[in-house]
Parts: structure tokens; sequence; C-alpha cells
């Protein structure tokens, strides 16, 4: 049976390369983006065309998700794709959700960082999971199965100076798990947090420069790590976290206790 998976900030960095990934095990993948700049890009650089296809969506609109959320399980999204005839024409089971998208920022201290750059940095890596888990987790409860994969960061599990609202964020997408993890215990719905180090992604260089993003581990390696993860054949149980940094496995963390 064809599984199906949802990954928001898809068509480059981290959430292209996770696309890639399931694409060529086979699987359907509805990649959300923020603006279609990168879809032709990123089509050509996918194994096939036939399974994917790219949706603009403002995931700090509840509306936006709560209306993409019911189009998906209903089989009536259309998106950009190659053959756009050969979209699903009946509800979707969705097996997996991984909430990638996330903004960056500048490198600023905290007391030069401006109020609206702290609303756009929560908004786009915290309020955007939170509404996308609060619209799918009823179809996977529903279902009594599925996954959840939250892209934090190692800032999330040490702050870094000069990115604290960032940091916070992140810190922000771990609690989010545990307490879904902890809330959906009697179901079949799994929720793990996935936390890399610095990758090779173009949000690295526009923060600390090309030089030190050449440096970092590839966005194609924690992808066949978070791959391996829904897999299970790397352990990482509900509302626990994996770090991936330098290119390798350094951390996993069970879920703290209720």
């Amino acid at each position: 049976m064809e599984r199906a998976a949802v990954i928001t900030g898809a068509s480059r960095g981290l959430g292209l390369a996770l696309t890639r990934r399931f694409l060529e095990e086979g699987w359907r993948v509805f990649g959300i983006s923020r603006t279609e700049r990168h879809w032709k890009t990123a089509l050509k650089a996918l194994p096939s065309g036939e399974k994917v296809s790219f949706h603009r969506l403002d995931l700090t609109s509840e509306l936006q998700v709560k209306r993409f959320a019911r189009q998906i399980l209903r089989g009536q999204a259309m998106g950009y794709c190659l053959s756009p005839d050969k979209r699903e024409s009946k509800s979707t089971q969705i097996d997996l959700l991984i909430n990638n998208a996330g903004y960056g920022g500048k490198l600023l201290r905290l007391e030069n960082t401006p109020a609206a750059g702290y609303h756009k940095i929560m908004s786009g890596n915290l309020f955007s999971t939170f509404l996308m888990c609060k619209y799918f987790i009823p179809g996977f409860r529903e279902q009594k199965k599925g996954m959840i994969l939250n892209i934090s960061s190692m800032a999330g599990q040490r702050a870094v100076p000069r990115v604290a609202v960032y940091s916070a964020s992140k810190f922000g997408v771990i609690a989010l798990s545990q307490a879904i993890a902890k809330e959906n215990a009697d179901t079949g719905l799994k929720c793990v947090t996935v936390c890399p180090g610095g990758m090779n992604t173009e949000m690295r260089a526009g923060l600390f420069g090309r030089k030190d993003a050449l440096k970092q581990q590839t966005p194609e390696f924690v992808a066949g790590v978070i791959f391996d993860v829904y897999q299970d054949k790397i352990k990482v149980e509900s509302g626990g976290d994996i770090v991936i940094r330098h290119g390798k496995i350094t951390a996993i963390h069970p879920c703290p206790g209720a």
C-alpha cells in the first residue's frame, strides 16, 4: 500500500532532502512551502515527479492550515506537480507529518531584537508547528496510527547567543512534541523531535556565512537518519528526541515522565 507524507519547507534545504529520500522509497509526498520560487528547481532535483506535489501555504494562518488539512485528507488538494491530472480523487491516509519549515531571523543580541522580529520567528517555527499538529492529529487519531516528526535544532537543546528567539522557539518545539506524545499515548500516534546541529543550507549560510555552512553536515545525511527513525531502525520513543551533529548521532533522549 502506498504511503504518504506531508513535509513542510519541502522545496529546499533539509525539506528537499527529505522529500527526495521519501520519494526514493516509493512514498507519495505533499510538499509545503511559503512561496513558489523554488518549485521548478526542486522538481528537477527529485527522482520522480509523479508522486510529489507542491502546495503554497502560509503556515502561520490558521484558516489556511485548517483548509489544507481538510483538503488533503479528503483528496481535494490541488498542488503544483508534473501530472496534476493524477492527483488523488479519493480520501488520502497520511502516514507521516514532518514539520520542518523554519525561520532563522538575523544574528542579533536580545536587546537589539525588535518585537516584530520576535513574533516572526516564534510564528514561523513554533506557532506553525502547533497549527499543523492541531489539524492533523484528529486524522491520526481516527486511523489509530501515524507519526509526527517535529524538526527542532541543536539550538533547542542548548541556546545559542545572538539567536536567542530562534533558540527559544526550538526549545518550544521539543516541549510541544513531548505534550503531544503524552496526550496520545493511548493511540497509535507517535511524536518524535529531531534536533540537527549545523547543516549546509541556505538558512545557515544566511546567518553565519557560506564558508561556515560548507563545513556543516549535509541535509542528505540528516534526512537519512530521519528516515531510519521513521522505519524504527533507530529507536526513539514517542516524546523523545534525537540529536544529530557533525555527521553522526550524538544523543537520544527519552520522553521525560509526566
